[in-house]
């Protein structure tokens, strides 16, 4: 939303089509003819909705296109190669950093990382509107692509927390409830920076950076006060919660899992793991090109003002807050009151999200200006049956391995942002001009993603704890102390230890 506040679209089409004229809309209703044929010999085709905006059909289109023209006029000259390369460049940034994180979490703890990587976003958010003002486009890449790195590390590190301190029938819901900054945040930023970009204040664009730095420095503050790795660590919990989580999510204690102790050859041979990545893939394949290019889409097929933009941009989202909270909460009730199996559960729910959003997106190529409508709803279904990835995959990588969660994440995370780098730049190479056609073609790409992920879950996903991620067989020597009520809570007792605990019976028995 803000690269389009950013850039003087008028300047920008004139560079695309070598041209040095900058002609305003309203002088189309002139000569249509004429327009229309150079408009067929720099784009080869033509839709309806452009030749509506020539006059052909209704003459107010042309006003709406010279308002369009007057919402979309930022100060900074930008080429869309150029832009497809900052917004890949962020993701780049977190694929760089996907596996570095893992040790980084296990050897700092998850907390610390993501305060760092929090940090980082911060000060970059406040420095993007000087750079990209002042200096060449790479300089703006090479910005986007540290906060990239900031933002990358924290997906693995939140996994871990919630590994942590969720049980097992909670880890859906706990996922859903701690994402919802994902959807919160877009909410906000769509609509918002739409609005603040009209506000002749520091620029109009630039205002939204600060705003959204100063939330950050906000967020680092709360989170360094009311943050613990783990239940074991925090001061607000009794002992007995502390048991029961550590019990029912199968942690292991808080103990680091060393880089050498992780089964990395189990890891990369597991369908199973690989099912779960396959679908980190399409998930970011999808959402990260929907948040990246919707606006766009809006702008150049729907023909929205900024306003409205903004508005329609955040309601996808909207609505995905609401339904991954309802898929999550309802899937750990049928888990709970056992109403179907833990993995049936699991794949249904990934089924809903990767199929449903697939047909949306596969129903959208029918659509154009004249059913912006049927358009906007497809998107808002889309995003929002995404939802069911979190009691789908989501819950099957922290589930499937416990011992090494920030590993598996960590793998899935790397496909994740593999598809975060392509999505934009795949989309921002087959969009030049903003057609139809075009994104008929970018829409079927999503659509097939999604299915293909889609169907690899139903083959060989899974939350059963896979055997290479099991812990070793408790030992089985003389100086293990069973307890009297036949649990497996064990304890381990040195020999002068456990000779004393057998005197001691001894003696009792002489009493008797």
């Amino acid at each position: 939303m803000a690269m389009i506040c950013m850039v003087n679209r008028t300047a920008v089409d004139a560079l695309n089509e070598k041209t040095l004229s900058l002609t305003p809309a309203p002088t189309l209703l002139n000569n249509n003819e004429s327009q229309l044929l150079k408009i067929i010999e720099n784009k080869g085709q033509i839709d309806e909705c452009e030749i509506e905006d020539l006059g052909f059909i209704k003459s107010r289109q042309a006003m709406k296109k010279a308002q369009l023209a007057k919402h979309y006029n930022g100060n900074l000259v930008i080429k869309k190669p150029d832009q497809a390369l900052i917004f890949t460049s962020f993701y780049a940034g977190g694929l760089a950093i996907v596996i570095p994180g893992s040790y980084l979490c296990d050897r700092f703890g998850a907390k610390n990382v993501v305060l760092i990587g929090a940090v980082v976003n911060v000060i970059g958010t406040f420095l993007t509107p000087f750079v990209a003002s002042t200096m060449h486009a790479y300089a703006l890449v090479a910005l986007r692509f540290i906060m990239g790195c900031g933002q990358g590390i924290l997906v693995p590190c939140m996994n871990v927390l919630i590994a942590h301190w969720f049980p097992l029938a909670e880890k859906s819901t706990a996922i859903a409830i701690s994402t919802t900054g994902n959807q919160v945040s877009v909410i906000v930023a769509m609509f918002l920076t739409a609005e603040l970009c009209q506000i002749n204040l520091f620029g109009g664009w630039p205002l939204a950076f600060h705003s959204y730095g100063i939330i950050g420095l906000g967020f680092c503050i709360f989170w360094v006060v009311y943050v613990y790795n783990s239940p074991s660590k925090a001061k607000n919990i009794s002992t007995d919660e502390v048991l029961y989580i550590q019990e029912c999510s199968h942690n292991v204690g808080g103990k680091k899992i060393g880089a050498n102790e992780v089964p990395w050859k189990a890891i990369f041979t597991s369908p199973t793991v690989w099912a779960t990545a396959l679908n980190s893939f399409s998930q970011n394949f999808m959402t990260v090109g929907t948040i990246t290019y919707i606006p766009s889409y809006y702008q150049t097929v729907l023909r929205m003002d900024l306003s409205a933009n903004g508005l329609m941009s955040a309601f996808p989202f909207i609505f995905q807050l609401i339904t991954k909270i309802i898929l999550a909460s309802s899937a750990d009730w049928l888990r709970k009151n056992k109403v179907m199996s833990h993995n049936s559960v699991t794949k249904i729910y990934n089924l809903i999200a990767s199929f449903g959003s697939g047909i949306c997106y596969f129903l959208l190529t029918f659509c154009d200006c004249r059913s912006s409508t049927w358009a906007i709803i497809l998107v808002i279904l889309a995003i929002g049956l995404s939802s069911g990835f979190i009691p789908g995959y989501n819950t099957s990588m922290v589930c499937i391995a416990p011992r090494y969660t920030s590993s598996v994440a960590s793998f899935c995370r790397l496909l994740g942002q593999i598809a975060a780098v392509a999505s934009p730049y795949m989309i921002g190479y087959i969009v030049q001009k903003g057609t139809k056609e075009e994104w008929k073609i970018a829409f079927y790409v999503m659509t097939i993603v999604l299915f293909i992920c889609g169907a690899a879950f139903q083959f060989f996903g899974s939350v059963t704890v896979q055997e290479w991620a099991k812990a070793p067989s408790p030992p089985t020597s003389d100086n293990r102390l069973q307890p009297s009520d036949g649990s497996a809570n064990a304890m381990l007792l040195p020999e002068k230890g456990l000779k004393s605990i057998e005197s001691e019976k001894n003696d009792i028995k002489i009493e008797n």
